[in-house]
């Protein structure tokens, strides 16, 4: 008895220690197939899923991070879907290369299909920055029927934790990345010119793993004692996506023209900056460039008895302009003035006004002091004021017929206008047959 008891107790320990394993093995492998699991609502429903996450929460300024939203639908999408921006101050967010790729997922035995959108989030300070909630409108295939569904989906916020690294609080400027480097390009030879000559230099910097923003002006310091620096204008390019080898690069070009002998140097560029894959404190540079200019001067300073005489010009133009030119204008507008008054231009500017103010008397005024034209009386202007002056005091209401006859006064003043432009442009030729009364 006492042998069988044991035998039947090692019996009931295996049996019991290969039902562990076998659960264990059928809960893994449950586990591994039903990679997403509905809520109660959402598989009754068939609701669109929103999944939502950045790849990191609590960086350096500087550093690149992941922001993916992922949309899943039962069916499929049958209209894209608009995505959301985010703009925040200190924080950029761009759409790198290949942002937006299908997917599906294996959701309780059922294939879901959707969108994946990725965001490039680069914080350029430190602090907490946070991209806000919004929300998506996913356009669906019923599992029903044929027909599309259109719903609203919650997008939540996250927040981002930004810190400057320890020992990279003092930066100035602050960069971050995983590689930066420095190289120039020399085009002449600096250190054998002659007054006139030039040479260019050209630097680059190249940044991995950040965003090229980060990079500040690098040719600020350019001034050599006789030699004239125009820069060009710099450019930038950044590839706003992280995974690319070169994230960024900034190329600045400066050309220097020598003017005067002279020797100088210009100064070495060296940049400090944070190592994300290490967390050190690294320095980027290139070498300073000698300057030598041998030769007379192309640009001659003036002696001192040459600027005597160019400030004397000067304060005499000036009193000049003070005394003579005030009463040159008056002289020249009043002359203006009358020309016009002789030739009529004046008083047709003020029957012009006057017709088109509806203003009666000043119509009149005006051409009383054109009557002796004959151009003005064989133009239907006379007419023209003769018709309103009966509808202005004649036994008809002036409101009933006033304003068609003052569009016919305008349009005889263009007319008289056209006519008297005309006859000025005509050149006075001499008569074809000549009377010769001295014979």
């Amino acid at each position: 008895m006492t042998c069988a008891a044991a035998y039947l107790r090692r019996t009931a320990c295996f049996v019991a220690g290969l039902m562990l394993v076998l659960t264990t093995a059928v809960t893994i492998a449950t586990q591994t197939d039903t990679p997403s699991v509905l809520t109660s609502n959402q598989q009754a429903d068939n609701k669109p899923i929103v999944q939502s996450a950045l790849s990191e929460s609590g960086i350096a300024p500087g550093q690149a991070v992941t922001f993916r939203v992922t949309v899943l639908v039962p069916t499929w999408l049958s209209k894209p879907i608009e995505f959301p921006q985010f703009d925040s101050p200190n924080l950029s967010v761009t759409l790198p290369e290949k942002s937006t790729v299908s997917t599906s997922q294996t959701i309780n035995g059922k294939t879901w299909s959707g969108v994946i959108r990725e965001y490039q989030v680069v914080p350029l300070t430190p602090g907490t920055f946070q991209l806000p909630p919004s929300s998506l409108q996913v356009h669906y295939r019923s599992p029903q029927n044929d027909r599309d569904i259109v719903t609203n989906v919650p997008l939540p916020a996250h927040t981002l934790t930004v810190t400057a690294p320890k020992g990279a609080e003092n930066l100035r400027p602050y960069i971050a990345a995983r590689d930066l480097t420095l190289t120039q390009t020399i085009n002449g030879e600096p250190d054998k010119l002659r007054p006139g000559d030039s040479f260019s230099r050209t630097v680059t910097a190249t940044i991995q793993g950040s965003t090229v923003m980060f990079i500040p002006l690098l040719q600020s310091q350019t001034n050599v004692d006789g030699i004239a620096a125009y820069p060009d204008t710099p450019k930038a390019v950044d590839h706003s996506d992280f995974r690319d080898i070169d994230t960024g690069k900034r190329t600045e070009k400066v050309t220097f023209v020598a003017e005067v002998p002279t020797r100088g140097e210009l100064p070495a560029i060296t940049l400090r900056w944070y190592d994300l894959d290490n967390g050190s404190i690294r320095t980027a540079s290139v070498d300073p460039i000698k300057v030598r200019v041998k030769g007379a001067s192309v640009v001659r300073s003036f002696s001192l008895a040459q600027w005597l005489l160019i400030l004397a010009l000067v304060g005499l133009s000036l009193w000049c302009a003070k005394h003579w030119l005030p009463a040159l204008a008056q002289r020249v507008r009043s002359r203006y003035l009358q020309y016009r008054k002789a030739s009529g231009q004046e008083t047709m500017a003020r029957l012009r006004k006057a017709a088109k103010k509806h203003d009666y008397t000043s119509a009149l005024v005006a051409a009383v002091e054109l009557e002796g034209s004959t151009d003005y009386q064989n133009s239907r202007v006379p007419a023209a004021l003769l018709a309103l002056g009966r509808a202005q005091y004649g036994d008809t209401a002036a409101s009933e017929t006033a304003t068609p006859l003052w569009e016919q006064l305008e349009l005889a003043i263009d007319a008289y206008a056209a006519k008297r432009r005309a006859r000025s442009r005509q050149p006075d030729l001499p008569a074809l047959n000549p009377s010769h009364r001295n014979r």
